[in-house]
This record gives C-alpha cells, structure tokens and sequence, in this order.
C-alpha cells in the first residue's frame, strides 16, 4: 500500500535530492506524502482510538465484544426508529478503504458484506502489525473535501504536520472520520464528545472554536517548495513524480532574495562554467516560464560582434569609432538615434556603453554573413536589421564561451545520468583563447584602488524594442543571464554577490595577447594600458572626428612592419584606416585596388617595401604612404 501511495503533488528536485518547488498535478482528490507511524502525534493516535476503537491493542480484527453489544443495542433502536449503530473496528474500516466492495454502499452494509469485511480485518491483522494498521489507515482516510490522508488534512486545516497536531485538533480531525463534511457546528458536537473520554479533556469551547474557524471556510494549502513553481509546472506532469535538476537549491533560493521587488517582472539563468549545468533558473509569474521567452536581444550580442572583429584584425581595444549618425554604411533603426552623439569612443568605451551606432560601424566591416554565422555557431539566432530574438538560457551558454577559453559545449537542466548523448559531445573551440580573453576583459570591472571584489565581466543593454534590458555576464565560476522591464546591471551585480564568493583574481593573461600603453590624441580617454593580438599594438592612436577634415591615412603608419614568419600569408592580415570614413573610398597598394569598408580594409602583408594609395569616390589619389614589411624570425620559434 505505501509503494503504490500517489501524492496529488509533484516535486521539483536539485542536484542533491533537496526540494526546489512542488507543484499539484492531480486534481481528482488531494493527497500528500505517506506518512509513518512514527511521525503521528500521540494526541492524534489517542483521538483516533477513544472515538473509533477503544480496544483496538486488544482485538484480532473483530471486536466481538462491541459487536454483541451493538447487535442488541440495535434491537431498541429499530423499535425506536433510531439509526443502528457500526461496531466496525478500525481495522475493518481500513478493509474497506483499501477493497472498493467492502466500502459502505448507502446506509448500511448487508450481513454478507459486513462478514466479507471481518475477515478481510483478520486476515490483515494475521499480515500487519498494529503500528502498521494505524499507519496505513490514517494514510487512506478522507477527511473533508478533497483532502484524502492525515498529511493533507493536517496540512490543509491546521497548516502543520501530523506530527504537531495537538488535542484540540486530533479530536476534531477524528470527529470527521464519522462525517467529512458535516456542518463545522456537528463536527465539533462529535469532538467535543471525543475529548470528555480524553485526560486531560481540551475545552469544549476552545473546541468549538476551532471547527468554526477551520471548516466554515476554504482549506488552503500552499506548496512548501516555491523557488522554482513555472520550471515546475513546465516539467512535472504525473502524481508523486519527483524530477532530478541540475539546480542548486540554496543557490536558487539565494539569487531569488537578490531579485527582491525585480522578481515577479525578471527572469534569471545561472550555468556553472565548466559543466554548463543549469545552477539557478527561475523568475517571472508563477504561470509561465519565463526563462523561455525569445526576446530581441539588440545590444547584448554586440561582444559577438566586437570579438569577431578583433579576430579579424578590423579592430583593437583601442581602435575609436564615430558616435555619430553621419556617413554611416547601414541605416540606423527607429529609437538608434536617441540621445546626442558622444562623439568619438574607444572600442573598450563603445562596448561598455552598448553604443548603437559604433555597433552599427563594425558590422558593416564584419559583415552580416559572417555575423550570423557566429551566432548561430554559438546557438543563437542569426542576426537581422532587427536583432536577433534569444532566450535566456541559451544567451548565457553563449557567454559561457568566453569563460571557457573560447570553447562552446551543450548546457543541461538534465543531471548527467538522464542526459542523451547528444550532450555529452565535447566541446567545439569557437574563438582563439587570446581573443575569448580580449572579448572578457573588454567586458571587465576596472578598479583603480579601493577594496578588491570579484572579477567579473558584465554587457548591459536595452533590446530595440526598448521594452527590455538585458545584463548577461560570468564570473571565475559562474555565467550569469538576467533579463528585466528596468535597467538590470545592479540586479546582476547583487545576483552575482549572492552566489559563492568567486575569485576575485582576473583570468591569467594567456599566450597570444601582448599589452601596451595606448595614448589617445586629442585625449578623449585617459591614457591606460591596453591588451592586443601580436602585430595590432597600437600606443598612439588618432582620434580626431571633424568630417570637415579632408580623409587621411591612420594606419599603417610610416616605417617597418613585422609580420611573424611561422604563419602563411594568407592567414595574416594588416588593417588599413583612413578617417573620416566618407563614401566610396577605396585603397590601392602597389597599383592593387581594395575596396573599403567605414574607411577600412584588411590586406595580406607580403615582404618588401609597400606603396600605399587612399582613393576617394572617383578614384583620384588623395594621400600615400610608404613602409617596408618585414619577417619576424623570432616568430619561428613560436608555437602554432
């Protein structure tokens, strides 16, 4: 009977086995968890014996005794035209709870039923022992309504446990075995009848009390796990389920106090780094899973889009780019053009302000086939004038790769034994280690002295529809996602401080990045230290924006050029940028035509001294430059 018990509840669990949420799923009756003997109050047990079997310990499944007596007491009362009175023992009735023919049909039994009844409670009695008995009865009782079951109904009237049930409330739960849904003024007739066979007796007015408090209205019975109640909804389905996760309870439970007066409106994911297991997903209403909505995510995919760009060489962390709507190569889109132009921006300062028309600038260099591309590798929507729309989860698995030294893997909610084997492929490198740390440092805290905290790199944006904000970001350990109607980077900063201490030591600067002090002219920005991909340092860098000036070469500058020996030709590349960045200019080196792109153009550097042209919309010659490449042989002893 306890093995094929079925609460009416299902339980969302995490990693350990610890209850997240619990959620209804069977709506024909209400029942909770099996209940042991050993977790019944000893007001209850009395309760129950004094009002349905006084000689319960003594008996063998019949009380024949009480049945004598009751089989000449109901003689008076026909004649009298009484209703007869049961002599049923506990162990009969809990026949019938369990055999559907032995169960009352009407208002009496017949003989044969009743015989049918005794022998089925002897031969229980041969089977169970007494703690067994009461066990199991408590457990199969209807109390009122719904509430099938002593965890129920303790639970849905008194909002305890059966284990605290104390006098007052044993006899009135006893009382209803006789009548679940009599009138709260003869249910506490009953009990108050109860308690005078008890001592001490609780009062009858306290009695009375109660019933009318507790029966005349609703029960209600709150689930006692709701860190998770849409997660839950989403993936329970059959009564008594009880689900694994991969989520972490206190971790749960911890990020959604962060979100305090944000959590009916936000939804939050939170990946653990080297597993990309699921550690913390909840927010939003209580009916739907907001974790899953498609959102246009705008400006948070931007890393994606600066980190190819570095990749490719278009770009350095200190390359500056045109706040301002002139001569841009794609068309801004409604709400792009807010506020005034902040003028010139490093790519550090563009990036951290989710600028839009920067943005806008390095796509048209990247391109949107190569931008899709990387998206979608990433498990993202390919991009479109819109903006791609992204859930939550599967924009903090893309972040996870920056974490992760450039390398993608599939994230789960599943625990490993219930995953397919399409999540246990290995990891897919999808950035070179340098530029994954280059994208994360660009996304950094800078702190100049004061207490140290946390490393963490953190992109906060609006999404276009300007409904949105969107604060995606990781720590040492974590890769945290939030998504809310405000401006979400406090939120994440406090969700962040909510988890478990990460270090607070930066990402070791890897193989493959070189830093250099940069100096901005005019000093748009103070001068700092700068990280780049080897041969793109820059320490000067020119930052005038009139576009009244007549366009001039930025990069490369006069002089010699290294370019490393151990990699071919065509997979090195040198940037060439003329500003301002008006229409139709192109390059020509050494009499080759290249096209131009926001003033820029990436060219394959071959040995010996190079003649560099910029051309103006019709072709004509409007500045050059000489330098000479050169091979690095240091580079041949550098690793691949």
């Amino acid at each position: 009977m306890r093995d094929s018990w079925r609460s009416s509840e299902a339980r969302l669990l995490d990693r350990t086995g610890q209850p997240v949420s619990e959620v209804r799923v069977d709506f024909d009756e209400r029942r909770l968890d099996w209940v042991s003997a050993r977790a019944l109050s000893p007001p209850l047990v009395r309760a129950l014996l004094v009002a349905e079997d006084k000689r319960f310990l003594e008996h063998g499944g019949v009380d024949w005794q009480a049945l004598a007596g009751a089989t000449w007491d109901n003689l008076w009362r026909t004649l009298e035209g009484r209703r007869p009175r049961g002599a049923s023992t506990l162990t009969m009735q809990l026949a019938g709870l369990i055999d559907p023919a032995l169960r009352l049909q009407g208002t009496r039994r017949s003989v044969g039923q009743k015989w049918d009844q005794g022998a089925a409670a002897r031969d229980i009695e041969r089977r169970w022992t007494k703690a067994q008995i009461l066990e199991a009865y408590f457990n199969l009782a209807p109390f009122r309504g719904e509430l099938r079951g002593i965890s129920a109904a303790a639970r849905g009237l008194f909002g305890k446990d059966p284990d605290a049930v104390d006098a007052r409330e044993a006899v009135l739960l006893a009382a209803l075995l006789r009548g679940p849904n009599a009138s709260a003024d003869r249910v506490a007739v009953r009990a108050c009848a109860v308690a005078l066979r008890l001592k001490p007796a609780p009062a009858c007015d306290d009695i009375r009390a109660l019933a009318d408090r507790v029966l005349a209205r609703r029960y209600r019975l709150e689930p006692r796990w709701q860190d998770a109640p849409a997660l839950a909804r989403r993936l329970l389905k059959e009564p008594g389920e009880q689900r694994m996760t991969t989520l972490d309870a206190r971790l749960q439970h911890r990020v959604l106090l962060a979100l305090g007066r944000e959590r009916p409106d936000s939804a939050v994911v939170v990946l653990d780094n080297a597993s990309g297991e699921v550690l913390v997903w909840g927010g939003g209403p209580d009916d739907a899973d907001a974790v899953l909505r498609r959102l246009p995510a705008g400006g948070v995919l931007q890393p994606f889009l600066y980190g190819t760009a570095i990749e490719q060489r278009w770009l350095t962390a200190a390359s500056v780019l045109d706040d301002s709507p002139a001569l841009l190569a794609l068309p801004l889109l409604p709400g792009q053009a807010e506020g005034e132009s902040r003028g010139m921006l490093s790519v550090r300062s563009a990036l951290a302000l989710a600028a839009d028309i920067p943005a806008l600038r390095v796509r048209a260099m990247v391109g949107d086939d190569v931008l899709g591309s990387v998206l979608h590798a990433h498990g993202l929507d390919a991009v479109s004038a819109a903006g791609g729309r992204v859930g939550l989860a599967e924009l903090a698995n893309a972040y996870r790769v920056f974490a992760n030294d450039g390398v993608w893997s599939p994230w789960s909610l599943e625990p490993p034994a219930q995953r397919g084997m399409d999540q246990e492929r290995p990891g897919r490198r999808l950035w070179p280690s340098a530029v994954a740390w280059l994208v994360g440092d660009l996304l950094s805290f800078r702190t100049a002295g004061g207490e140290p905290r946390p490393w963490s790199a953190l992109m906060s944006a609006r999404a276009p529809d300007r409904s949105t904000w969107w604060a995606v970001g990781f720590t040492r350990r974590y890769t945290v996602a939030l998504r809310s109607p405000r401006p979400a980077a406090a939120v994440w900063q406090a969700v962040v401080a909510a988890l478990d201490a990460s270090p607070v030591e930066a990402p070791a600067l890897p193989a493959g990045v070189e830093s250099a002090w940069v100096h901005f002219e005019p000093e748009i920005e103070a001068t700092r230290e700068e990280f780049f991909l080897p041969g793109t340092q820059q320490g000067f860098v020119d930052a005038s924006s009139s576009h009244l000036d007549a366009p001039h070469i930025v990069l490369p500058t006069f002089g010699v050029k290294l370019v490393s020996a151990s990699v071919p030709a065509g997979r090195q590349s040198l940037l060439l940028e003329a500003r301002p960045a008006l229409p139709g200019l192109g390059w020509a080196i050494n009499g080759e035509t290249l096209p131009a792109v926001e003033g820029r153009a990436l060219w394959s550097p071959r040995p010996g001294v190079q003649r560099l042209e910029l051309l103006d919309a019709q072709g004509r010659r409007l500045q050059a430059v000489e330098f000479e490449v050169r091979l690095d042989p240091g580079s041949l002893a550098a690793p691949h």
